[in-house]
């Protein structure tokens, strides 16, 4: 009886799936909206474990998604390099968390001091310390979350700078640009919280 049941469900499942399919191809924003989907599923993000759970069935993390619980450390913790390291990362949050904060109460704030000549080599000299004190599959975790840190970094020091008209004047950040410095930030003060769980 219960093989019948979950076969049930996994046929309502794809019934469900196909009509919003269809349905989302019926115009262009549909469309838009499935190619991203796609994406992310195929990136093994969340949206699959959201639609699992909402639907009863129990989701399946990512190949390289990890409780920070189960992580095995092979490594010197407690070594001068490692304490380092993670007093980097943890500098490197608070600076994003102070930003920010700094740009919630002034949308014009100047944040050019976040733009170092070596800001991402940093961050990733440090990671790549954590990384290594991890067995494999701990590591594999740790390198993802490493990876959305350095993109999200990467995304807010493009958009950081004011715009330059050609003439060389200085304009204000337009509020999308605004919009899409929080979410970097934000994204990474997640992913820098979701690393320093694992050791």
């Amino acid at each position: 009886m219960t093989g019948m049941k979950r076969s049930s469900r996994a046929v309502l499942l794809l019934g469900a799936m196909g009509a919003l399919y269809s349905q989302a191809f019926l115009s262009g924003s549909g469309r838009r909206t499935v190619i991203s989907g796609g994406l992310l599923g195929a990136l093994g993000l969340s949206e699959s474990a959201k639609a699992a759970n909402f639907l009863g069935i129990p989701s399946i993390p990512g190949p390289f998604e990890m409780n920070p619980k189960d992580a095995v450390v092979i490594g010197d913790a407690n070594d001068a390099k490692i304490k380092e390291a993670r007093k980097k990362v943890e500098d490197l949050q608070k600076q994003a968390e102070d930003a920010l904060d700094k740009l919630e109460k002034d949308p014009q704030v100047d944040l050019s001091y976040m733009i170092t000549d070596f800001g991402i080599g940093e961050l990733r000299l440090a990671t790549n310390a954590i990384n290594d004190i991890m067995d494999d599959k701990t590591a594999a975790a740790t390198q993802r979350w490493q990876r959305l840190m350095i993109q999200a970094k990467y995304q807010w020091e493009l958009d950081v700078p004011f715009p330059i008209t050609k003439r060389g004047e200085q304009r204000p950040r337009g509020d999308k640009r605004n919009d899409r410095i929080k979410v970097s930030l934000k994204r990474y003060i997640d992913g820098s919280k979701e690393l320093l769980q694992f050791f």
